[in-house]
């Protein structure tokens, strides 16, 4: 699993989610289109969104189900799940693996308008 996204990916993830939590498990492109359609300002091509979500299959990030001749999609992982796996990826390249200090510094960040100084 590939939970390195660009910023068309990540878009689509939310749409996904945000349709998922009215009850809707299994979206087509069109779905998706629509929703991001009226809910986002940028306008892109319908072809631009079949491919990124193809690509998010690829990824193993997005599931695919064929019903006759249309794909339905749906998303393999939570919005939890992809954070929680992000956060271990930091705290492992930046912080030693020590997510006690990355929470420290998400904690500061939280509290202040002013950048955190990293203390070892």
């Amino acid at each position: 699993m590939n939970f390195k996204h660009g910023s068309l990916e990540s878009i689509i993830l939310n749409a996904m989610w945000e349709l998922e939590k009215s009850g809707v498990y299994k979206n087509s492109v069109k779905e998706v289109y629509e929703f991001l359609s009226k809910t986002d300002s940028t306008k892109r091509a319908y072809t631009t969104i079949k491919t990124v979500m193809d690509r998010l299959f690829e990824k193993e990030v997005l599931l695919r189900i064929k019903h006759g001749k249309k794909f339905f999609y749906r998303t393999a992982y939570s919005n939890s799940d992809i954070i929680i796996t992000s956060l271990k990826k930091i705290a492992a390249q930046y912080c030693n693996g020590d997510m006690t200090r990355l929470m420290h510094i998400t904690k500061s960040m939280c509290e202040s308008d002013t950048p955190v100084a990293l203390v070892k």
